[in-house]
């Protein structure tokens, strides 16, 4: 067999494999969804921080100020849930194919190993 004969082989036993393990795809479900919904939360966040600091700067009125000030909180709450899940989304998406490519490169490992001649 040639070198593209086996590496088309193992392409195709790596996607059957895939297949059995029942990964999901990571660029299609809820998993984008919650991706998208991080990073807007990590903008609204930003955007509710910068709009309270303008209001409580801009008055004297000291209930204005507190109230300014809630809105601050809320939005350093949404940043830092919209990171979190941020993070989490797309590292999951980069860790789980990476634990498919480090199975199969496992996998290769050991059928080279065992093609091997003894000594």
């Amino acid at each position: 067999m040639t070198n593209v004969q086996s590496s088309e082989a193992r392409a195709e036993r790596f996607a059957r494999e895939m297949a059995e393990l029942k990964i999901p795809d990571p660029a299609a479900g809820r998993a984008a969804l919650w991706l998208r919904l991080g990073g807007t939360l990590m903008a609204v966040g930003v955007l509710l921080g910068v709009v309270a600091y303008l209001l409580a700067h801009g008055t004297t009125d000291p209930l204005a100020q507190r109230d300014a000030l809630a809105v601050g909180l809320a939005g350093v709450s949404a940043s830092v849930v919209g990171s979190a899940l941020f993070l989490r989304y797309s590292l999951t998406g980069f860790l789980r194919f990476w634990m498919a490519r480090h199975s199969f490169d496992l996998a290769r490992l050991t059928e080279s190993l065992g093609e091997r001649p003894r000594e």
